[in-house]
């Protein structure tokens, strides 16, 4: 019952996220377009929870982050507000990631908090680093998000104790190649 009702509370929160989360994109973003992929992303995510979580975790962080971007720039809303929400919004995706693939039960409490401060950290750190680039927020979003799985698959990897340097080469690898192809575009592009 405890696990039921701990579900229903992230899918219901989840859910609410992104519609405020699309909402919000809708008042910084023009592109009915865009707006409209955001609506059918979204909904996707949210339809295919029970498998693949990491799709509507993916989009609600981006989303989070874009609009924590704009909010920022274009309400001049202070950095320690900004941060307290990127903050919240990291650990509750975290913790609907490790409920959804069960860490608890796989792992320790205190290497499962380890892992929660040390992502925390990593995505405070480059939200904060990111904010003084002048890139598009679209970009910046991007840029972190990878990060985040990043961060997430090997967390995953470790849990299942199937992580080796292999792996964890070709992800940050992959990622790497990801990120500069984000960055180079996006320079080129003059965003």
């Amino acid at each position: 019952m405890k696990i039921i009702t701990a579900n229903w509370f992230l899918r219901l929160t989840s859910l609410v996220l992104l519609i405020l989360e699309v909402v919000v994109f809708f008042y910084f973003e023009n592109s009915l377009v865009l707006g409209l992929l955001a609506i059918f992303l979204g909904l996707i995510g949210f339809w295919q929870f029970r498998r693949l979580p990491e799709i509507l975790t993916i989009f609600l962080f981006y989303l989070g982050l874009y609009d924590f971007y704009n909010i920022r720039y274009g309400l001049a809303v202070p950095m320690a507000i900004i941060l307290i929400g990127v903050l919240g919004l990291t650990v509750f995706l975290y913790y609907l990631l490790e409920n959804f693939y069960q860490f608890s039960k796989i792992l320790t409490k205190d290497i499962l908090r380890v892992y929660l401060v040390v992502l925390v950290l990593i995505v405070l750190e480059i939200f904060l680093t990111m904010s003084l680039w002048p890139v598009d927020p679209k970009t910046k979003s991007l840029v972190i998000v990878i990060a985040f799985y990043l961060l997430i698959r090997l967390i995953y990897l470790n849990a299942h104790r199937v992580l080796n340097l292999k792996r964890a080469f070709g992800f940050v690898l992959v990622s790497f190649l990801i990120l500069a192809a984000v960055i180079s575009i996006s320079w080129w592009q003059g965003f």
